[in-house]
């Protein structure tokens, strides 16, 4: 096999996976759309600069086509493969059998999965220990989503459709267990059968870290050795005396009763003293050095969407990240106002999904009456989903302003910008856009305007 095609390249795995593979030696071609994601220059950085858009003629010379799990038998480029008896795999099947090659190390859990395995992978680089590492976003540190090399596996590891059911891990991280996804799982209970389903496949040797703060982690049933980690001191890696001020965390770290030493870096909130602490204990389970981990951790630059920070607009500082679900948003805005107490925020929200949202309309009520302010945008609907056509968006602004929040509801980017820019010149604080889908772009947009502005 020499020559991969990639069906939605610029999806944060498949963009991934298509860089590794092209690293190996492969010749690798995609399609995708012709709008720019933050994966172009990815792409571009590994030589994969035959991107197109969608055509049964872009595989008709290709050994094997991998295609993002957002497409179907439908697509054109997928039809046109089986017709020729080309082998197809979704991103996960091709991602599984990479686990099957080499020893793994899975992140999971409902959310905090890109964060610990960028500082995973982070880490292990720092010390010289060659990963391959996966990541759902771009990874300051490695410099980009993916890397190529010859030791461990780092990998994230999405539980939607039970796709990560497709890997093998050597050793398996669970930060949480939650409900989201219910456009697929039935409830709760569904979704922790899943989390087992894929901690069985570790096999007798393998191990388990495992957040012991969360219920349904330390329900796990596993015969394999497990970690714990939290903030309670019950865990075997815990966390005392946190700190956070203005973007910045510090707290000790033990293990049991000794104690490890003292952790510093640039982030917020006690989930991310959580990722930090299942990153600790995975060291610990690789016979790390912790002055290592020290320095690893000190120097992490974070990942593109989470709490990212853009810029200055007036008199308020733009922060962007992809909180979507009522659980992320609350626990990152709560890090918000504690680490920032006296700065005024305003909360720039993009729902995404409509089964999400109709779902846990009453918790993204209660999550975003946390901000000082909201500015709703336009539902951001997924491809595999069709519009219901009830207004779900107009029906959550209306909810929170019942609760005594200011509230501005906009169709689009364009009206969320104009409204950013004008609000920015008599106010001051902490703007924060926050969504899965392109919301991001009301804080871009609102400081290139800026720039703009002073150049002229």
């Amino acid at each position: 096999m020499k020559k991969i095609h990639f069906v939605g390249i610029k999806g944060a795995g498949t963009s991934a996976l298509a860089q590794l593979y092209a690293r190996m030696g492969y010749e690798v071609s995609g399609s995708d759309s012709q709008e720019v994601f933050f994966t172009d220059a990815l792409l571009s950085q590994a030589g994969i600069t035959y991107i197109s858009t969608p055509s049964p003629d872009n595989v008709e010379d290709v050994d094997l086509v991998c295609h993002s799990p957002a497409y179907n038998d439908q697509h054109v480029e997928i039809q046109r493969a089986k017709e020729r008896g080309i082998p197809v795999y979704t991103y996960p099947q091709m991602l599984g059998k990479l686990t099957q090659e080499r020893a793994s190390l899975l992140i999971t859990g409902t959310h905090g999965k890109t964060t610990t395995t960028s500082m995973l992978g982070a880490l292990l680089t720092s010390v010289g220990l060659d990963p391959m590492v996966v990541i759902g976003s771009k990874n300051y540190n490695i410099g980009s989503n993916a890397r190529y090399g010859e030791g461990l596996l780092v990998a994230e590891a999405c539980e939607y459709k039970r796709h990560f059911l497709n890997y093998q891990p050597q050793m398996l991280v669970v930060n949480n267990i939650d409900f989201d996804h219910p456009d697929y799982f039935q409830d709760i209970e569904d979704v922790f059968l899943c989390f087992q389903q894929l901690v069985d496949k570790l096999p007798a040797d393998g191990v388990l870290v495992a957040c012991g703060d969360d219920p349904r982690c330390r329900k796990l049933d596993t015969d394999v050795k497990v970690v714990y980690f939290g903030l309670d001191s019950s865990n075997d890696i815990y966390a005392t005396n946190i700190n956070e001020s203005r973007g910045v965390l510090r707290f000790d770290v033990w293990e049991g009763s000794t104690p490890l030493g003292t952790v510093q870096f640039r982030s917020l909130g006690r989930h991310n003293v959580l990722n930090a602490l299942a990153t600790i204990s995975v060291s610990r389970c690789l016979g790390l050095n912790f002055q290592d981990v020290q320095v690893s951790l000190g120097q992490f630059q974070g990942v593109y969407r989470r709490f990212d920070y853009l810029g200055r607009l007036g008199g308020m500082e733009v922060y962007d990240d992809y909180a979507h679900h009522p659980s992320e948003i609350s626990t990152t805005l709560r890090a918000v106002k504690e680490s920032f107490p006296n700065d005024p925020l305003i909360t720039v929200f993009q729902p995404h999904t409509y089964s999400r949202t109709q779902k846990f309309l009453a918790e993204f009520v209660d999550s975003l009456t946390l901000s000082d302010e909201v500015l709703l945008v336009k539902l951001f609907s997924s491809a595999r989903e069709q519009d219901p056509g009830d207004a779900l968006t107009e029906k959550l602004a209306e909810a929170i302003r019942q609760r005594g929040k200011s509230v501005t509801y906009v169709e689009n980017l364009e009206e969320g910008t104009r409204f950013l820019k004008h609000y920015a010149t008599s106010n001051q604080g902490i703007v924060l856009t926050m969504g899965a889908g392109n919301v991001r772009g009301i804080g871009e947009d609102s400081l290139t305007f800026l720039l703009e502005s002073k150049s002229e």
